[in-house]
């Protein structure tokens, strides 16, 4: 069941630019690049070229926003934790 505080009209926030700083956020979540790798269903290459300093394959737009929310960085939304009863 939904709260009611989740029904509330907001206007649509603009979309998070994408950035190269892959490694910063990584570090701030606490991920090592396995970690990150099997997080987002990437192998550890595929998530090493993303990490690079020449030619970063850059996040798609929801990697890199779920990146931002991990490392506390989002600036519209933050994680909140989950009330099990």
């Amino acid at each position: 069941m939904l709260k009611e505080s989740f029904l509330v009209n907001r206007p649509p926030q603009p979309p998070v630019a994408v950035q190269s700083n892959v490694r910063e956020l990584r570090l701030a979540a606490g991920l090592s690049q396995q970690s990150a790798a099997e997080r987002f269903d990437l192998s550890l290459r595929v998530w090493q070229t993303k990490e690079a300093a020449a030619n970063p394959a850059l996040l798609s737009q929801g990697e890199y926003e779920l990146l931002l929310l991990l490392a506390g960085r989002h600036p519209h939304f933050v994680l909140a934790p989950q009330n099990k009863k």
